[in-house]
């Protein structure tokens, strides 16, 4: 199961601080395997490759001794088991609002573009309900009517802002909402 976090606000950044990032973490003893809560430890790295940029990055894998799990640590630009970058699925998302699918710009086939809408559009309906509940479990009471009710990632930005408390992120909402997520015991990405 990945674990989403800020680790750099693009492929630069990311080569420049993660590294350090993730060892911080570790060290202070704040990276926790989230279905048991124990501490993790660096265990390894593997290549991930952004589709549409070709950059490539470093993923490193860290291992819960407790339960016997590995971790993939995921820069919150990404999204889980997708070849494009959370940045341009999210820019498709949003000009679907708008356009026919057939009309976005993107370096994704058309076939990608409906699938990313219906899937990840779905999805974040999803996050949206689920993230009501976590706020609200924080102490952060969510108001339906404070809510506008539209497009699913319209709904998305919203609940965002009713968060308990900021955090640090690339500017990518998708990856935000999947930090609070991972954070809050929800094992369900967008």
């Amino acid at each position: 199961m990945p674990i989403i976090m800020y680790l750099g606000g693009n492929v630069k950044e990311y080569a420049k601080k993660s590294k350090e990032i993730i060892a911080q973490a570790i060290c202070k003893g704040g990276l926790l395997c989230g279905l048991c809560l124990n501490a993790m430890a660096r265990h390894s790295s593997y290549t991930r490759s952004i589709k549409e940029s070709g950059d490539e990055i470093e993923i490193t894998v860290v291992w819960c001794s407790k339960c016997k799990q590995w971790h993939a640590l995921l820069p919150d630009f990404l999204l889980p088991h997708k070849h494009y970058s959370g940045n341009e699925i999210e820019s498709v998302i949003i000009d679907s609002e708008t356009m026919p699918s057939d009309e976005i710009e993107t370096e994704a086939s058309p076939a990608t573009v409906k699938r990313w809408i219906e899937q990840i559009g779905g999805r974040i309906v999803a996050a949206v309900g689920k993230l009501k509940y976590t706020f609200g479990q924080a102490g952060r009471s969510v108001s339906e009517t404070a809510i506008a009710p539209g497009h699913c990632y319209s709904e998305l930005e919203q609940i965002l802002e009713m968060a308990p408390a900021e955090a640090k992120c690339s500017g990518n909402k998708l990856g935000l909402a999947n930090m609070w997520l991972g954070t809050s015991g929800m094992g369900a990405y967008i």
